[in-house]
């Protein structure tokens, strides 16, 4: 197959370039050669790479900020996959679109996971736009992948463990708080590549939830990731009432992956497992970019 991978340079992006670039003709053009909210780029783009896939994996993720910049949250997250999802219906391509947890109000009780199905009432300007992206994509593309994540950690880009890492490592605040009273998987980028690469070699089509099996709060993510790298710190729970920024959080975060099992192509793994092998293959590196990190 020939891919097109838009954000290939993000979190997930470079992880899905990296893993399906094995098999298939990946074309991952940047920002300037494709810019996903142009409707005459993305037309010309498509017509000119005529890939069989696009993978859409660019958004405005930046929580608290989308509460603020109205503008460019729908042009980015909601007006770009329109567009994508109208190119692909032109050409007749594929498209996989990135969705997240937020699309929920995370009011179910725990542990209580939210499903493909579930009616969605986010709380947030960013879940709201997720929500419309997911319409855009839905109402426009005769053949099309949602996939709803949570809590993605990689190697790239932003992520929770690299926050905690570096206010752990740096001392800064000196007793670190973390929420434990919300919940979710913590969701390895390279796992939910792969299971992306499960679902196009399926055909697969609609609606899929894909985090890692388990749960947790965010509590025991970071002070099972500190206790892992043996780094010690002062850190204690908290309501996320105390932490929280300019937007609302969920509280639930669980998405099960109902879809995937059904049709017998889930290849997610129990979080712990995961975050083992993340930490043993780049526990070091993780460690010296929180050292060198500018304040």
């Amino acid at each position: 197959m020939k891919i097109l991978i838009l954000g290939s340079k993000g979190r997930l992006g470079s992880e899905c370039r990296n893993v399906l670039s094995h098999d298939h003709d990946v074309v991952s053009p940047d920002k300037k050669e494709m810019d996903i909210i142009s409707w005459d780029g993305v037309i010309e783009n498509l017509q000119e790479i005529s890939p069989d896939v696009v993978i859409n994996c660019v958004g405005f993720t930046d929580i608290d900020l989308c509460e603020t910049e109205n503008f460019a949250v729908r042009k980015i997250n909601i007006e770009g996959p329109r567009n994508l999802a109208q190119g692909s219906a032109r050409f007749e391509c594929k498209l996989v679109h990135i969705s997240c947890c937020d699309i929920f109000d995370g009011q179910k009780m725990m542990p209580q996971p939210y499903f493909e199905d579930d009616t969605s009432n986010p709380v947030s300007a960013y879940g709201k736009s997720k929500v419309d992206s997911e319409v855009a994509v839905r109402e426009n593309s005769p053949n099309y992948i949602i996939v709803r994540s949570a809590w993605l950690y990689g190697i790239n880009g932003k992520n929770f463990i690299k926050s905690i890492l570096t206010q752990a490592i740096r001392k800064k605040p000196k007793i670190i708080r973390v929420a434990d009273d919300q919940f979710g998987s913590p969701t390895w980028t390279y796992r939910l590549a792969l299971q992306i690469r499960e679902l196009l070699l399926n055909d697969g089509r609609g609606t899929y939830h894909a985090t890692a099996e388990g749960y947790c709060s965010r509590f025991e993510y970071a002070k099972y990731v500190l206790d892992k790298l043996d780094i010690k710190a002062s850190i204690e729970p908290c309501s996320k009432k105390n932490l929280q920024g300019a937007a609302r959080r969920p509280a639930n975060c669980l998405l099960e992956n109902r879809l995937l099992k059904s049709q017998g192509i889930n290849v997610m793994r129990n979080w712990k497992k995961e975050v083992d092998i993340f930490l043993k293959k780049f526990g070091e590196e993780l460690i010296k970019e929180a050292k060198t990190k500018k304040s």
